[in-house]
């Protein structure tokens, strides 16, 4: 960022940093959905015989890509403050909106990368799975086309006991 360039990350927004902004709550995870999804993931192939033995129900653990939200949410939460906001933004990703806060006015967006760090508690039958999403940082730089605002987002899983099943990071590049 040149200082002659205004900075894009205001103070309202660094306030919102850590806030939950979105919340889900996945249905009970059943044994068929680890089944359809390994064999989705293993196609054309046979899915490991792990996934796929009938007797092997009581140990059956998740893949670690599983999406207990695939299928829908049980139940999918705001934080209650939400603003009304223009669809062109919507598109571009802006989620301060769902705290309360006007996003700065980026209408294009990009995905700068994600990542998942799992923390070994794995996924099983009868599970049920909360994640909660929030904006963890911001940081600004200057691109080709002008002035890009990099949104750091953490959404957390956690199962029905409160264990910390996976944190995916995304970065959103909007400009």
């Amino acid at each position: 960022m040149s200082e002659s360039e205004p900075s894009l990350i205001r103070p309202d927004m660094l306030e919102i940093v850590g806030r939950p902004y979105r919340r889900q709550v996945s249905y009970p995870v059943g044994a068929s959905d680890i089944r359809r999804w390994a064999a989705a993931v293993y196609f054309p192939a046979a899915p490991p015989e792990r996934y796929t033995d009938p007797r092997a129900e009581r140990d059956l653990v998740a893949p670690l890509d599983f999406n207990p939200f695939a299928w829908g949410s049980a139940e999918v939460a705001g934080t209650g403050v939400e603003i009304d906001l223009d669809a062109s933004y919507r598109s571009s990703g802006a989620m301060e909106h769902f705290l309360g806060v006007t996003p700065p006015e980026l209408k294009r967006a990009l995905n700068g990368g994600v990542s998942a760090d799992y923390t070994g508690v794995p996924i099983r039958p009868g599970d049920i799975i909360t994640s909660a999403s929030a904006v963890s940082g911001y940081s600004q730089r200057t691109g080709r086309l002008g002035p890009m605002l990099m949104t750091d987002v953490a959404t957390t899983w956690t199962n029905q006991d409160g264990a910390e099943v996976k944190t995916q990071r995304m970065t959103l590049i909007r400009y």
